[in-house]
């Protein structure tokens, strides 16, 4: 029985190249710009996204209107810098997880149908390996990738 194959995609030279290209751009652009934090740093901050951003857009509009108001520890000229920058990435941030999202998608159903078929070769070198010439050491070679395999369990014979 023939495998599903899930998917089938491939890369021009030129197309390639266009990626590349694109990426160095953003690279460049992004440079000295965007913080890259750690695991724990990324738990510590939040995204302003949705409710939190109606809240935050009312807020800083009490914050420019009412000076008298703002504490002396907020810096109401950094927050627009802030704001801006802020309102400036949130939708490229939401185009670019797109296009990682199916990026990430197809390269998943990649790694599965080739999983799938080399686990189709290995099972079938596996059965041969007792009466197919060069079976055996290809299949010895293979199963070191499953060290926990259980050994076959022999009946004793009477």
């Amino acid at each position: 029985m023939a495998l599903d194959n899930l998917i089938s995609v491939t890369f021009t030279e030129a197309e390639l190249k266009e990626l590349d290209d694109a990426l160095a751009v953003l690279e460049k652009v992004l440079s000295g710009k965007v913080i890259n934090l750690t695991k724990e740093q990324r738990m510590q901050y939040g995204r302003v996204k949705y409710d939190m951003e109606v809240w935050v857009n009312k807020t800083s509009s009490y914050i420019y209107n009412n000076a008298p108001l703002v504490p002396a520890y907020v810096n109401a000229a950094e927050l627009k810098v802030d704001m801006a920058a802020h309102a400036i990435l949130n939708p490229r941030i939401d185009r670019l997880s797109g296009i990682l999202q199916g990026m990430v998608d197809t390269n998943s159903l990649l790694g599965a149908d080739i999983y799938n078929s080399c686990m189709s070769f290995y099972r079938s070198v596996k059965v041969a390996a007792g009466n197919a010439p060069g079976a055996a050491p290809i299949y010895n070679d293979l199963k070191q990738q499953f060290p926990g395999a259980p050994a076959k369990k022999t009946t004793p014979t009477k």
